[in-house]
Order: structure tokens, then sequence, then C-alpha cells
């Protein structure tokens, strides 16, 4: 071929690479997750176990089938947002670490009903504040005036949340929530909270997988203002270890049983409060390392779910 044609067939490639779209643009996460399409909208990384995403409805056992990713998108109420979820299997269960920041003083522990005519802490939305992309997801909670974004890498699910101003920021933990829920699915879980503020904890529970545990770790981007522990089961069994000093949710530094909640409180602030969820199928220790080892801000997490990063590191870790 002559060398000039070459020269010039390789600068016309160049170009329209260059002009090529953006591939991300062609990608819509909502796909699937009306009827039956049992997909999730929310973040995750290639090959990562973190699936963080939207929750609208948790069924009881044998009415789950239509919740199967945890979200429909007929649906008018957000439940929480939490960090595993299957895509497409046809089969409902996971939706472990479920969080959903709350503003004001009163907290409420229970989700409510998804016509809000109960009070609790699901939230209504609309679909025009919704925004899905690979790796991120956004969404504004119209009950508490929170924006909420959605990021992760493989092995962290990271919140950022922005609330109105003036407003007493709260996040809740509700590890009693699962997809495919019925009495007597979580078999036990606990929650600690580290003098460097640092959250641990862990839930075993049943379903698809007998006995499978999940550990995990937690960190914010202020210091908690005030914190609440409690365990909502009806009838727990009796406790005969060590317990912590203090008697009452707000002193209480660690909590074991099967009906766990918490409550994390954050001062008023213009800037975003962010929230950092490391998972591991290991150990709490072993969810604080992969913590450390994934460090990088809200921003580079969705860039690199984005732009090939983590698609490359992946691959060849695979």
């Amino acid at each position: 071929m002559n060398k000039s044609l070459l020269f010039a067939a390789l600068i016309a490639a160049s170009i329209s690479f260059a002009q090529a779209p953006d591939p991300i643009k062609f990608v819509d996460p909502m796909i699937g997750t009306g009827p039956e399409g049992h997909t999730f909208p929310g973040a995750t990384a290639p090959f990562g176990m973190v699936q963080l995403s939207p929750g609208t409805q948790i069924r009881p056992f044998k009415q789950s089938y239509k919740w199967a990713a945890g979200y429909r998108h007929e649906d008018t109420t957000i439940l929480g947002f939490s960090h595993t979820h299957f895509s497409g299997a046809g089969h409902s269960d996971l939706g472990d670490v479920l969080l959903m920041p709350i503003s004001g003083d009163d907290v409420p522990l229970e989700p409510g009903d998804i016509e809000k005519t109960l009070p609790g802490y699901r939230s209504r939305f609309s679909h025009t504040s919704e925004v899905a992309e690979p790796g991120y997801y956004r969404v504004f909670l119209q009950d508490s005036a929170v924006g909420a974004e959605l990021t992760a890498s493989e092995r962290i699910g990271v919140q950022r949340y922005t609330f109105a101003e003036g407003a007493k920021r709260n996040v809740l933990l509700d590890l009693r929530s699962s997809i495919y829920n019925y009495p007597g699915k979580v078999l036990w879980s606990r929650i600690t909270i580290h003098a460097d503020g640092t959250v641990t904890g862990m839930r075993e529970t049943r379903g698809w997988a007998p006995g499978r545990q999940l550990f995990f770790a937690m960190r914010f981007s202020a210091p908690m203002s005030n914190h609440a522990l409690y365990n909502k089961e009806e009838d727990p069994p009796p406790y005969h270890g060590f317990k912590t000093p203090g008697t009452s949710p707000q002193d209480t530094q660690s909590v074991q049983g099967r009906g766990l909640e918490a409550v994390f409180s954050f001062a008023p602030s213009a800037t975003p409060l962010i929230v950092k969820v490391a998972l591991s199928p290991v150990s709490e220790q072993n969810a604080i390392a992969n913590m450390e080892a994934e460090m990088p801000g809200f921003d580079f997490r969705r860039g690199a779910c984005q732009d090939g990063t983590d698609v490359a590191r992946s691959t060849l870790a695979r």
C-alpha cells in the first residue's frame, strides 16, 4: 500500500475515533427495571462484589418475586439503599446493609407503607430526579429533602448525601431488611462503633445460601454528633456475654441480635456527607482492609467505573 495512502487512512481513523460518541451515553441501567425485568438501576463496578442500589419494596416470602432486584420502576417510594443485589436472575434475595439518609430530629425506625399513610423512613421520589449511568445513580428524596448519589468500587459502596441547609443530618442503618424477607431470615447480626468512628458489623442470613455471612466496615466524612443502637427483635434470647458500658441506645457502643438498627447523627453542614461501606465475606477486619485498599473519593470512583480503569484492573486480576 502506498505510504501516503496509509498515512491518510490512519489520520482518518484517528479523527473518526476522536469524534466517536461516548459509549457510556448508550447505556441505560433503567432497562429491565419494569415488569419482570428483575434488574436494578444502581451503581456497580465491573466484576465488583458491591451492587449499591435503591430498593422500592421489601415483600414477604412468596410475594417478593416481582421485586427480585429490589426495585421496580412503577413504584413511587424508596425504602433505602442497600449494597448487594441480583440482576436479571428471576429470584429474590440479598439487599444487605440498608442505609437511608433522614433529616430532622425524629428518625423513624420502621419503614412505613408504600402509600405513606403510616409514618416511616421510606421516602417519596420522582423519576424526573433520577439519573442512572454505569457506576452512578442519583435521586432526590422528597420527604427528607436529601439528594442521594451512589457509586462503587469492587468492594466499596460510596454514597454522597446533600441535605437541606441547616438540617440535622441522620443516617439510618437497618440490618433487619432483606429482599426475599420472612421471619427468621436473619440468623444473627452485630454492629460495633469503634473509637475512631469506624462502624463495623456483620449479619448471617438464610435463603439462597444457608448460613451466608457478610461483614462490613463503614466510615463517614464527618464526625458523629450522636448515635443510637437498637435491637428491635420481639423476643431476643438472653445475652450472657460482656456488654460495653452504658444501657441506653445513645451510650451503647456495640449490639448483637437478630433485629438490629442504628441511627448515626451529624451536625448540620452545607458540605455533602460521604458514607463509604466496604464488604467482606471473611471478617470485619478484612472489610476494614478492603476499605483502606480502595480509598479514593466519590468522583474518582464514578470516573473509574466509566472510563475503563476498573475494567482493566479487574481483567488483569482475573
